[in-house]
């Protein structure tokens, strides 16, 4: 995904007959789908990135909302949408607090430990509710779950796509 833009959500599956879309909502706690009336429709496959504008949107529950897209007046139009990401200008949410990172921007960073050795690249991550868990793999290893915790991450850096963290004993046995 570009840098320029935020995966806002997801379309799901049509919802009713008049166009409608039941959403995952990504961002719902800061950014609910109703305060972005302009986006992006995210490619998939043959199909290239477009920009969309949101008629409509309310909450149903949860994370989940029902989204009507400007122009999308039936369940047959509502296909077009259904498992594609919206995407929102970055430059539209409001700043980052320091130490603040989205997702992406740490997904896909090298992780070193405080020795320099590589450890892998994060390539997923696991919302627990008291705090993130990364998913580090590398090659010819297992798959390492780390901690997003201040006793753990020692340092973020986004632009030089790299952190490093501090091996507790037994981390990783």
């Amino acid at each position: 995904m570009p840098r320029d833009k935020v995966a806002g959500g997801r379309f799901l599956k049509p919802f009713g007959i008049a166009g409608e879309l039941k959403f995952e909502a990504y961002l719902a706690d800061d950014y609910p789908p109703d305060a972005f009336t302009v986006g992006y429709l995210a490619a998939a496959g043959a199909k290239p990135e477009r920009e969309i504008y949101i008629a409509g949107a309310r909450h149903l529950r949860g994370i989940t909302w029902a989204v009507q897209p400007d122009g999308c007046g039936s369940p047959e139009e509502a296909a077009e949408y259904v498992n594609r990401e919206f995407l929102i200008r970055r430059d539209l949410l409001p700043p980052l607090e320091e130490g603040e990172y989205l997702h992406q921007d740490i997904i896909g960073c090298a992780v070193y430990n405080e020795s320099g050795e590589r450890l892998g690249e994060i390539s997923g991550i696991m919302e627990t509710g008291a705090n993130d868990v990364w998913i580090i793999t590398a090659a010819g290893r297992r798959e390492l779950l780390i901690p997003a915790t201040q006793e753990v991450v020692r340092q973020i850096d986004v632009p030089g796509r790299k952190i490093t963290i501090h091996v507790l004993e037994g981390l990783f046995d």
